[in-house]
């Protein structure tokens, strides 16, 4: 947490704040100038004198919210997420990766949906209730269906656009979460791709009728008293997020004790542009509203956690949506949660494409070996625990050029090599260059270490 306890005041002044009543009321974000200081949101420069020490060196290196006053841009946005339960963020990711992400995602849908098909095909054909009804309701690891024409996708998470450390790390977002979650290590606890899919207008029936039920993704942890968050959704819109296309509707502050069902509340519809962010708290109450455009609206979304919390509401099925006589079979092993230590990236980087991006989709090639591109994975669904316990897998050296000794990088069970390897190229200030080819030999030494 920053020094000074700026979520302890801020929740002190939020406590009894009365929630918005408009979409203006959500929106934050970085000023220009902070946004071109290309440092992490929250963070000050120190001392900028020009002696070489190493002392003095690490004085001036970026320390997230110091000395940040409660009129700063950062202190709002928390103070904006404590008192809604929400916030709006513009433009946090880059119009490229977005492209590429809709590209994949899109890609992703036609396949999966195509696998469902065959899923229920072979269903009806076996004659077994229970594989019928499990097809018939779309309950599988890579793809779920939920009300509202709702699409749940989470399909090889296990590399490009979901392992980039510009997203995993954004540095608009993920100093702003953590610092909402305590300030120490926070887990990844999820990510996928959330379909509305496009549905007509209802002639007799309301919109009510169609859209999501009002609903919160999980309880609170007491119920004698009001606490700081613990787990924390962020969606980033991949198409511009608006009234027709299904939005997220949400009920402003009822995500404090005994809120959720205040009917005094006002609820609004989170739009967004695309590569904007949309941040809310695990127990607000919301829905998704119906999609009455023409093409379906994919959101990219991740969940945060403290370390301690592990989401035991929602679960997802452990049977594969893909079937062994695929013609193409692609790997997708099962996400598992995973402890994030490292720290935000500078604006701008962390969101480098692989060359051969989508050559598994795009042609009519075998997929590359074991259904993987040249970025880097991590597949421990052999592995996998699931308890979040977090332990040392190795450590390395790594010989760099100007200095008399090596610095060690320590891998943990559970870690992604291209985030250890952009972390360690960034505090030791290497070229960008160097991240793949570190990266390559992290990878390998995990993959040998899990044998």
């Amino acid at each position: 947490m920053a020094e000074g306890g700026i979520l302890s005041r801020l929740l002190e002044q939020e406590h009894d704040a009365k929630p918005g009543t408009s979409l203006q009321d959500c929106i934050v974000g970085p000023s220009l100038e902070e946004r071109q200081s290309q440092q992490p949101w929250g963070t000050v420069l120190s001392s900028t004198n020009t002696d070489t020490n190493d002392k003095e060196k690490e004085a001036k290196k970026p320390r997230l919210n110091q000395q940040i006053t409660t009129e700063s841009t950062f202190s709002k946005a928390i103070s904006t997420f404590l008192s809604q339960g929400c916030c709006v963020i513009p433009d946090c990711l880059p119009k490229e990766y977005i492209a590429n992400t809709h590209k994949k995602a899109t890609n992703d849908l036609k396949y999966l949906s195509q696998e469902l098909h065959h899923q229920r095909t072979l269903a009806v054909n076996s004659n077994q209730d229970h594989l019928l009804a499990r097809a018939l309701r779309a309950d599988f690891r890579e793809l779920i269906d939920r009300d509202g024409s709702r699409r749940d996708v989470r399909f090889q998470l296990d590399r490009y656009p979901f392992t980039s450390p510009g997203l995993v790390y954004n540095p608009i977002v993920y100093p702003l979460v953590k610092e909402l979650l305590g300030g120490g290590e926070i887990t990844l606890l999820y990510q996928g791709i959330m379909f509305a899919l496009p549905q007509p207008k209802p002639k007799k029936a309301t919109v009510d009728d169609v859209s999501q039920k009002f609903h919160a993704d999980g309880p609170h942890l007491f119920h004698h008293t009001h606490l700081p968050p613990h787990c924390i959704n962020v969606f980033y819109p991949l198409i511009d997020l608006n009234a027709e296309n299904g939005p997220t509707e949400v009920t402003l502050g009822s995500h404090k004790l005994g809120k959720l069902k205040d009917e005094s509340l006002s609820s609004v519809d989170l739009c967004c542009d695309t590569g904007g962010a949309v941040l809310f708290d695990y127990r607000l109450n919301h829905r998704g509203k119906a999609n009455f455009s023409t093409e379906p609206r994919p959101i990219l979304y991740l969940a945060y956690g403290k370390s301690f919390f592990q989401d035991s509401n929602n679960c997802r099925s452990g049977h594969s949506i893909i079937s062994s006589s695929s013609e193409r079979p692609r790997a997708s092993p099962k996400w598992e949660s995973r402890i994030l230590s490292g720290d935000a990236v500078p604006f701008g980087s962390g969101f480098d494409c692989p060359e051969n991006f989508m050559d598994e989709d795009e042609g009519e090639d075998e997929p590359a070996k074991n259904g993987k591109n040249s970025s880097c994975t991590n597949d421990m669904s052999s592995n996998a625990h699931g308890s979040g316990e977090r332990f040392i897998l190795f450590k390395m050296n790594i010989e760099i050029p100007g200095c008399d000794e090596a610095k060690e990088i320590v891998v943990h069970y559970g870690d992604i090599a291209e985030e250890v390897a952009s972390s360690f190229c960034r505090e030791h200030q290497l070229a960008s260059d160097f991240i793949p080819i570190l990266a390559q030999n992290i990878d390998a030494q995990m993959q040998a270490s899990l044998k």
